[in-house]
This record gives C-alpha cells, structure tokens and sequence, in this order.
C-alpha cells in the first residue's frame, strides 16, 4: 500500500509540474509579442529624415536624399498630434510614401498648452490604435514612437512622471497589438544629456529604472528602441564620441537596458540626432558652418551609425524655416536662391546606400473572371480574369506583378495585360489565362498565385476544380407567325461571360436545326440565347445546357410590323405563300 501511495504521490508531482511548465509556457508566449517582420533580415536601407509637414513638398526631396545612390525605400520620420487623426489627410500622404518607397515612423504627439504637452489620458491608447490600424500603411511593419522625451517636463504636462509614462506605454503596445500585429511599436526617443532636477528634467538612467519598477518587464515587449543621438553638448560633438550624449548615446542606452533585465536583441532606430550648424535666421559664429556639419555627418553614418543593428538613421530634420529649429534644418531659408539645401544634405545624398526591400503586403481578391468547372476536352480557352489589388502595395513597381500557376493539370499560360500600369491599392488589373492541351476526360484541379518581385501574395491561392466533359449539342426549334413553313436561314447569338457568338443555322419547313456541335459553350453553364430571322422581331430565351443534347425552344417568332411597314416591299414575304 504504501509503495501504492508513493506512486500517486510522484504521479501527482509530475502532474503538476507538466501543468506549471505550461502556464509558464503559455505567460511567456503571451507576454512576448513580436513584430510580425525583423527590418534586418531583409535587406534594409538605414538612410532617413525627419521632415514636419506631412506633404510631397517634404516627401519628394526626402526621397531624393534617402533612396539616391543606390538606395531604395529610406525611412522618415514624422509627429501625429491627437487632435489631427483625419483619416483622409492622413492616408492621402501614407499614398504618397508609398509612391516615394519612404518607410514612414509615426510619432505619436499630443496637444501643446502653453509651454507643455499634454499628458495622454486612459483612453488614448485605444483612440490611436483604432486610428492607425484604419489607415493603409506602405509595407507590412507599422512603425510607432509612443510619444516624445517623456524625461523632460515640458513634454509630460510640466513635470516628468516615469511610472504613468511606462503604464502608457504598455497599454498603447497592447492596444496597438490587438488591432494588429503588423504594429512595430516602440519606446519614445529621451533626452540623454537631462539633468536630474525634479520635477522638471529626470536623467536617462532615473527614468528608465522608475519605468521598470512601476511595469516590471516594459523593455522586452518593445519590437525595437529608439535613439536621440545627438552630439552634445551643445549640439556640435564629436562624430567619434562614445558614451550617454554623443552619437552612439544608442549603444549606451542598449546596455543600460541589460542591466535593467531587457534579453530581447532590440533593434535600434535614431529619429532623432544631427548637427547644429551656424546658417540660419541669424548666423552663429559659434557653431560649425553647413560645410563642415557636412563632413560630421558623412563621419557619423560611416563610422559612429554603420552598426548592423540600427534600421534606421532619421536626422532632425529636412527642413525648418523659424527659429528654433532653423540652424538644424538642411533646407536653407527660402529666401536664399542659389541652391535649396545646404552642403550636409548633398553629403548625406551621395554616400551609398543600400536598395531596401522591405516586406509589402500583398493581397488580391478577384473581381471578375474564373476557371470554368466545367471545360470541353480538347479545346483551348482564353479567359480574362480581373484582380482587385486590397493588400498595401503598388502593383508592377518596379517590375511586373506575375501570375503563376502554382499547380494544375492543366497547360496555363498567363499574361499580364497591362505591365507597365502601376496598380495602386483599390485599383484592378486584368491578366488573360491561356488553357490548352486539355485532355478529353477527368477531373482536373488549378491553384493560380500572384507574384509581386518574387514575392507569393499573403492571400491564399485561387483554387479551381474543373470536369472534362463531352461537347454541348444544340437543336433549335421555332416557328414563324402567320406561316406554316418555317424553312430558311435564322441567326443564332449566344451572350455570357465567355464573351459574344453568332452563328447562322437554318431551320426545315417544320422549324427544327440539324444538330450543332457547339464546343465553345460550357457545359452546367447558363446562357441567354437569341434567335433573329429577317422581317421578325428576335427573340431571347435563358438556358442551362448540359453535355450532350440540348432543345432550345424559341416558339413562335413574331412579325416585326413595324419594321416592315417602313419597308413595305418586304411586307409580303410575312405572309403564308411569301418566300
């Protein structure tokens, strides 16, 4: 008995441990959200900018300047304040990034009152994700900074408060993430050179060990960090600093998180860093010219930002024509008219990127069109079928969409109609699918796929089952008005999807057609068939045909009276012995 017991005992211990190991299991599965897509494991272009106005105006020279040289989908970087979630203006300038190949990162800003920005209440997580998950983003990653340098007052409502600002932060990734998780979400960028002089200004490191007391745990559910690395103090530091405050404040940032329990490998994104340079509104005689800022930068991104684990380098930014911002700007004040931007924009412009490809979300429903179920041995058939682009991506840019038999029985080949028209979300495209070698019995399956730059489309492929089957037989009968010998020549027209046929036939003096093989109509497909005879109106009469024989009674035509009257040498043929 008691050797019984002991087994229970351990039966049960084991029991329980198994259901210990899958609830921790499962808390870690539901605690470590990831983005659906790494940027660096796909080839990935760092290069980017941050603008202000959210309009081509910015975006074109923005484009200019991160996808020059060999680059291709550049990042930028842009503020949406609470009170602007207009979804029109808002996707209107998402359509542009998408045309430009710009990575658009979102910010997330309240309102200014005063000298301060508002702090977000409880309800604003949920506002912004169902605003953000409304609008159609460029390429699958969502990128979102959750708000600003929270460890300065004035961005905080006056007075810092690291413990709300991590609740938010958490709330906003699940709120973000449960809408969808293609949202890459991401802390707010902080001030690294901040004092810690309460309640106004809290340092870095303060700031980031009250956010981990107050949501234990708040750094590995980020889906990457962002960075200000700016070159202080003063805005004009070394390319070659190393440390809090230089250009690779990132790098320290990232190993004041492992010691604060962050095991994620966060990928880095510096929104904010750049030079001051003494050009502006009133020129600083203090700060280095645009010229040398320029030779900064180009030391920057070849050393100090050439990591592999920054995605993207943002500078502050393209361009600002007021004080305070006017001395960081790369646009010169349109007042000067020699050249537009000054010489760090030209630096950054001709140093050589990389040609991103980030993953685009390719989905495609068809409208119009289809691969019968039912198809005659032997025959071939061009069909057209109409492809409505519902994913975020721009069809034939830059190469071709392709339509891809993926498997079938069948011999397909597809053509692409229209290669060179570039197919924007809610717009079709039309591809003709070529059938041929078709066998004269069985039941065969096709799964058509679509290709966007060799990428297979997320939707699923389009899956046709179709019989061969024997050859539709038609015999036509009908009869004139006012006559008893319906001999002659008649017109017979068949309207359907497959497109317009006409073909003549004749009757004998009882109104009944030989029988006619008809190939080119489907069998188990219905069909509006109209009979036209000279002098009689036609008529029209709606049919399911199968293999094999098929009457198509028309009954009697009627004399067309009035079109006779206006031609009344041939009324005569309507009567019984007129010919």
């Amino acid at each position: 008995m008691t050797k019984w017991i002991k087994k229970l005992v351990s039966g049960c211990w084991y029991l329980v441990a198994g259901f210990l190991l899958l609830a921790t299991s499962y808390q870690l599965l539901a605690t470590s959200v990831y983005a659906v897509v790494d940027p660096l494991a796909v080839s990935n272009n760092r290069f980017g900018i941050h603008i202000i106005s959210p309009t081509d105006d910015e975006a074109s020279p923005a484009a200019s300047l991160v996808n020059s040289n060999g680059g291709d989908w550049g990042y930028i970087t842009f503020l949406i304040q609470s009170d602007d979630r207009n979804l029109n203006k808002w996707q209107a300038f998402f359509d542009i990034l998408r045309r430009r190949h710009l990575i658009p990162i979102v910010r997330l800003a309240t309102n200014a009152i005063g000298h301060n920005w508002q702090v977000p209440d409880e309800a604003e997580p949920d506002r912004w994700a169902d605003f953000l998950s409304k609008l159609n983003w460029p390429i699958k990653n969502r990128y979102v900074i959750v708000y600003n340098e929270p460890n300065q007052g004035q961005e905080w409502g006056g007075q810092v408060n690291p413990k709300v600002y991590a609740q938010i932060l958490d709330k906003t990734i699940s709120s973000l993430k449960a809408k969808d998780l293609d949202f890459f979400v991401m802390n707010s960028g902080f001030d690294a050179s901040a004092p810690d002089q309460l309640p106004k200004f809290a340092s870095e490191v303060n700031f980031l060990i009250e956010m981990d007391q107050a949501s234990p745990g708040i750094f590995n559910k980020l889906d990457g960090w962002v960075s200000h690395s700016y070159p202080n103090p003063g805005f004009v530091g070394s390319p070659n600093g190393v440390g809090q405050g230089t250009v690779r404040t990132w790098y320290w940032e990232l190993q004041t998180l492992r010691g604060l329990g962050l095991t994620k490998n966060l990928s880095v994104f510096i929104t904010e860093t750049g030079w001051k340079h003494a050009e502006g509104i009133n020129f600083d005689s203090s700060l280095p010219t645009a010229e040398q800022t320029a030779d900064l930068y180009k030391q920057a991104f070849q050393s100090a930002w050439s990591s592999s684990r920054i995605v993207a380098i943002t500078p502050f930014l393209l361009t600002y024509q007021t004080a305070p911002f006017d001395h960081f700007s790369l646009k010169k004040l349109t007042s000067e008219s020699d050249t537009p931007f000054y010489d760090s924009y030209h630096q950054i412009q001709i140093l050589t990127k990389t040609a991103g490809a980030p993953i685009l979300v390719n989905l495609a429903e068809i409208t119009e069109g289809e691969i019968y179920s039912s198809l005659v041995g032997g025959q071939e058939y061009r069909i057209k079928l109409t492809f409505k682009n519902t994913g975020s991506s721009i069809w034939n840019d830059p190469k071709p969409l392709e339509l891809k038999a993926v498997r079938s029985d069948l011999g397909i080949i597809t053509t692409n109609l229209e290669p060179d028209k570039k197919i924007e979300p809610g717009q079709s495209l039309q591809f003709e699918v070529y059938l041929n070698k078709l066998p004269y019995s069985g039941t065969l399956k096709t799964s058509l796929q679509l290709f966007h730059a060799g990428q297979e489309f997320e939707s699923p492929p389009f899956e046709y089952i179709s019989e061969i089957k024997s050859p539709v037989i038609l015999i036509i009968n009908s009869s004139l008005n006012w006559k008893t010998d319906s001999s002659g020549g008649y017109l017979l027209s068949v309207s359907s999807a497959i497109g317009q046929i006409k073909t003549a036939i004749d009757l004998n003096s009882v109104g009944q057609s030989r029988s006619i093989e008809a190939k080119n109509l489907l069998p188990d497909y219905e069909f509006d068939f109209t009979l036209n005879r000279p002098y009689y109106k036609p008529k029209t009469i709606h049919q399911k045909v199968i293999s094999g024989e098929n009457y198509l009674n028309f009954g009697k035509l009627d004399p067309d009276l009035i079109g006779n009257l206006l031609n009344p040498k041939e009324l005569w043929k309507l009567l019984p012995w007129g010919k």
